[in-house]
């Protein structure tokens, strides 16, 4: 069985003014020339498949998703999503729901894991794999949902321990049902001594598992975690996400991970690079070295941009802002002046400042509102307002041009 591991596609994301989609379909366009070069049997998405929340433009993807990978689907290839945490409750059991009315005979070749689950996989040539699948643990998928707990530690434990019962009852039914075929388990979730490639929470918020509960299998293919590397042993991999998410993966390299896996449960493993949109920051004083840093730029159409301008207070700022906006087609960031003749009494400032407000928000209500059975209702009016802001500050921005 040939296997390509990836996760954390979020797709749907924005990056301050600027959206992710196009970015995120570059690289699954990556992935399928990868699914058919090499010959792929099972693409396994580790979790975190969706970030929009909107029904109509989550159907769009849903749609383009769909073009891109029923024609290698018809061709053999079996594909299994795993649900993270950012993927909203009710997206997989509808995905599920609406292929059992209009593809009822597919839910083997295109498995969509919501809940904890073992399914067994065949290759193109009838070779089979077992998958012990672990979705993101929320009290729902755990069937915790009518328990109450004291205190979020007490919850966060509580949903950690789920995790290690279903994945011992999942195990055991894979050594029954099926001893000789190989087994193969992905997650998603936090594993504790991750300290590179944390997204949104920190291990503090965080449910979190022991190296040592990591089972011994053929292969252990984990998501949540951005950064790719080995959790204790070369076989428990976190593959990374699909794309740099913000400016703290700029130094990341991504890739997705190609595993054999042999008939007596030899393990090959094998990482193939993605081509990550690149990050810059800029910084400058003059319309001219704005255009230096922009001839600069490698990628310049690609490259996700912020723009620091270092100026007196005295001088016209429209004609720079304007050039800055000229230069750099992915500014995601409003243009941060840093006055130079302030900056050591009175700091920088930035136009129309609303810098890391979305973020601030976002990890506002998660903290504020873990218990609550409405949270996903008041997430969602938030991220309304959230884009309202976004297009009144966008306004803003090319009334003061």
């Amino acid at each position: 069985m040939r296997i390509l591991h990836t996760s954390d596609w979020h797709l749907g994301a924005r990056l301050g003014s600027q959206s992710r989609v196009q970015d995120q379909f570059e690289r699954l366009q990556e992935i399928c020339r990868y699914l058919d070069e090499r010959e792929v049997d099972l693409l396994l998405v580790a979790g975190d498949v969706f970030d929009e929340h909107r029904a109509d433009e989550l159907s769009k993807l849903v749609s383009r998703l769909a073009a891109m990978l029923r024609p290698r689907v018809e061709a053999g290839l079996s594909i299994v999503f795993v649900a993270g945490n950012h993927d909203r409750e009710h997206v997989f059991p509808l995905l599920k729901g609406m292929q059992d009315l209009v593809a009822p005979n597919s839910g083997q070749q295109v498995v969509f894991a919501g809940k904890p689950d073992l399914v067994q996989v065949e290759s193109r040539s009838g070779d089979k794999v077992q998958l012990v699948l672990l979705p993101y643990p929320r009290t729902n998928r755990y069937d915790l949902a009518d328990t109450r707990w004291p205190t979020l530690d007490v919850k966060n434990q509580a949903l950690a321990a789920a995790v290690r019962e279903r994945k011992d009852e999942l195990g055991r039914r894979a050594m029954k049902e099926a001893p000789h075929v190989p087994v193969i388990m992905s997650g998603h979730f936090f594993i504790r001594g991750v300290t590179e490639g944390l997204y949104h929470l920190s291990e503090q918020e965080d449910i979190v598992l022991e190296p040592e509960d990591m089972p011994t299998y053929s292969y252990v293919g984990l998501g949540h975690i951005h950064k790719p590397q080995a959790i204790g042993r070369p076989d428990v991999l976190y593959c990374g996400s699909l794309e740099r998410m913000d400016r703290g993966e700029t130094a990341d390299s991504k890739q997705v991970v190609l595993v054999d896996v042999g008939r007596e449960g030899s393990t090959s493993i094998k990482s193939l690079p993605l081509s990550a949109t690149p990050f810059a920051q800029v910084e400058a004083s003059s319309e001219e070295e704005l255009a230096a840093e922009a001839a600069g730029l490698e990628e310049l159409a690609r490259t996700l941009v912020t723009v620091t301008l270092h100026v007196s207070r005295d001088l016209p700022l429209g004609p720079l802002h304007s050039r800055a906006l000229e230069l750099f087609p992915r500014l995601y960031q409003p243009v941060h002046f840093a006055f130079t003749d302030e900056e050591q009494s009175h700091g920088s400032h930035t136009l129309l400042q609303s810098k890391d407000v979305a973020t601030t928000v976002r990890e506002y209500l998660a903290q504020k509102l873990a218990d609550d059975p409405q949270k996903d209702g008041i997430v969602e009016l938030a991220e309304q307002l959230l884009a309202e802001l976004e297009g009144i500050r966008e306004e803003a921005l090319a009334a003061s041009e």
